[in-house]
């Protein structure tokens, strides 16, 4: 009997480690964000006019799509706490020990370790580029090694952005399947613009350019700054009517706005 219970308990601490929860019905949903400005560095202060969404660059020097240690940090956060509604109210209650750290982090793979407050250390192993995420768990004396689980998913699922959804430009790029697609569609985090393509319900990422500021400037509208991989700023800023609608601006001064606009780069949402 002695070695049954044993055997019950062993079961119950590795099935309880992760940031799953078995009640959890793991949808993907985002943390709601207030107002805010974020800002971030810039390399240039200078206003280029080569802005233009999809510009050519040197391929050597494209980040196509990388996901940043912190965004991935952030990422697994969000994943841990979405699938484990549970795991907030144990943090706030701080009588184990509960983090996220990144471990190490390299061109292809960032590792993010979570201290579950079962004592457990969880490693999430991110794709860079394709974001999809394996995870081991490591038990200190029931576990000999690190071990991998059944558990996967893709870490940008839980991206979050002050920005949510799918957006097209105006003007079209190419024809799929007898069907005309805008040149671009975009998605955004709080720290890039993400321009691809949707290709059979998937999006396809192309380039992201880094945003060096991003604020709320009412209910539902934005201004976005952006610079390009090859050093042009522009803006995206909500339409004063529809906040479906980003206007596309080829400059970060405001007082250049009625002559640096683009309307076949303005994004309009999609989903």
């Amino acid at each position: 009997m002695r070695y049954l219970v044993t055997a019950l308990s062993l079961i119950l601490i590795l099935g309880t480690t992760g940031c799953k929860d078995s009640k959890a019905d793991n949808k993907k949903t985002a943390e709601d964000s207030g107002s805010q400005t974020i800002t971030f560095e810039s390399g240039s202060d200078e206003t280029g006019a080569d802005a233009k969404p999809g510009a050519e660059t040197d391929p050597s020097d494209k980040e196509v799509g990388k996901i940043t240690d912190d965004q991935a940090l952030s990422a697994i956060k969000n994943y841990c706490h979405t699938n484990n509604p549970d795991l907030k109210d144990i943090e706030e209650a701080g009588e184990y020990p509960v983090y996220w750290e990144v471990e190490s982090s390299d061109d292809k793979e960032i590792v993010i370790l979570f201290r579950s407050y079962t004592g457990a250390e969880v490693r999430y192993y991110v794709n860079r580029v394709s974001g999809d995420t394996y995870v081991t768990e490591f038990v200190q004396g029931i576990t000999s090694e690190e071990e991998q689980t059944d558990e996967s998913f893709n870490v940008k699922d839980y991206l979050t952005s002050s920005i949510s959804g799918t957006w097209a430009t105006a003007s079209m790029g190419y024809e799929y399947k007898g069907e005309f697609l805008p040149e671009y569609h975009v998605r955004f985090t709080d720290s890039e613009v993400n321009y691809g393509h949707i290709i059979d319900d998937v999006f396809e990422p192309d380039h992201s350019d880094k945003i060096a500021s991003l604020q709320e400037i009412g209910p539902g509208r934005y201004r976005i700054q952006a610079e390009s991989l090859s050093g042009g700023q522009y803006t995206y800023q909500t339409d004063e009517n529809d906040t479906g609608i980003l206007n596309y601006y080829e400059t970060w001064n405001e007082n250049d706005f009625p002559d640096a606009y683009r309307g076949g780069s303005s994004l309009t949402m999609i989903d």
